[in-house]
């Protein structure tokens, strides 16, 4: 009687220890499931995280936009970039030895509608007849090769009025980007892009998305803000960093303004992320990305989350690039055939605007359409 109750309590307790591994194994995998979905739908940029960001001796201190002043660039006919509609366009890409491959995709596309394109490399590539910069190579060396590739085009290439930067994994809607900058005067010291509002006080653009600079802007920064001693106002001497955090504290200490490039709705034109990531509505957990904390305007997730004139993605692979490409460029829909209540796709011009300085809650001035005469304030 004795030897089965000691059986009988053997047995409980190897069932009880069966059932706690399994619980723990379950919880386990459950949390794994948690980590996974939320890593996976979180919004990606391959851009400076926070850790990155304090690596670089920055810290995470949130400033307020509600008191930063909101630049909005005068609208001029007459700019020293010569007439709006003939403004001139170069592109250049950040990109290296391992991810040539990929630049071949951008100048296949998107890079062709440029009035020229320029790649910057550490080796040679003939098939990108790539600008070869004698800097390190490496991620981590980005704000080497920002350096050296603005010095480059400031002294080979100063007669164009606007500088577009990418990553070799961005698409820009370049057509969308002359819209936006018709008659912007490209001899204001000004940037746009994805602005972000840490670290800098007006803010400073993401360089994943991709941001355009005018042409007094190269002039500053190259002229004016390399040459600075204060290592402060200009990381000038460093080679590691954060290349667009580097890059905003160098613009803003030189007078370069971070402008804003809203839409006539009040919706960004310029994203650090891929459309998979935009344009199809995420679970709520997706709101706890840090991108959140860092973008200047805040955007919805979905059908409705971006402008109609949108300007760039970034975090596009190979077959993104080509997919975007035949969508934009390759298809013709028959506009015709549809019943006009349900055309949700057509683009009205916005009238003109006198544009006024206003607070950052408040849309970007709107566009004047293409038979407008445009105003001097």
């Amino acid at each position: 009687m004795e030897g089965d109750n000691i059986t009988t309590m053997a047995r409980r307790l190897v069932a009880g220890t069966c059932v706690r591994t399994l619980a723990t194994f379950l919880l386990g995998f459950g949390l794994g499931v948690a980590i996974h979905l939320f890593v996976g739908l979180s919004l990606t940029d391959s851009e400076a995280s926070e850790e990155a960001l304090q690596e670089a001796g920055w810290s995470a201190e949130e400033g307020d936009p509600d008191q930063l002043t909101r630049w909005i660039p005068p609208l001029n006919p007459h700019h020293s970039g010569g007439p709006a509609e003939s403004a001139l366009v170069l592109c250049y890409i950040l990109t290296g030895p391992t991810t040539h491959h990929r630049a071949l995709h951008v100048r296949n596309t998107w890079g062709q509608r440029c009035d020229r394109i320029v790649f910057y490399s550490t080796q040679e590539d003939p098939d990108l007849q790539t600008e070869v910069l004698d800097v390190p190579e490496g991620y981590g060396f980005l704000w080497a090769k920002t350096k050296g590739a603005l010095a480059h085009l400031h002294r080979h290439h100063p007669e164009y009025d606007w500088y577009l930067k990418a990553d070799d994994d961005t698409f820009v809607i370049v057509e969308n980007l002359r819209y936006f900058l018709r008659g912007l005067d490209s001899g204001q010291p000004v940037y746009y892009g994805v602005k972000f509002r840490q670290h800098v006080k007006q803010g400073y653009m993401s360089g994943g998305g991709g941001y355009v600079l005018s042409r007094e802007a190269v002039k500053r920064f190259v002229t004016k803000a390399l040459p600075l001693k204060d290592q402060s106002k200009c990381p000038s001497e460093a080679t590691k960093g954060a290349e667009d955090l580097q890059l905003g504290i160098c613009l803003e200490s030189v007078g370069v303004a971070a402008g804003d490039s809203l839409d006539e709705e009040g919706k960004p034109r310029f994203f650090s992320n891929s459309p998979m990531s935009l344009y199809y509505k995420q679970p709520l957990i997706n709101k706890l990305h840090w991108y959140w904390r860092y973008i200047w305007h805040k955007h919805g997730v979905g059908p409705d989350c971006c402008s109609r004139h949108v300007v760039s993605f970034h975090d596009v692979d190979p077959r993104m690039m080509w997919t975007l490409e035949a969508l934009l460029y390759r298809l013709h829909i028959h506009r015709d055939l549809q019943p006009p209540h349900l055309n949700t796709s057509s683009s009205i011009q916005p009238p003109l605007h006198t544009p006024s300085t206003t607070s950052h809650h408040e849309p970007s001035p709107q566009r004047p359409s293409s038979t407008s005469t445009l105003t001097v304030p």
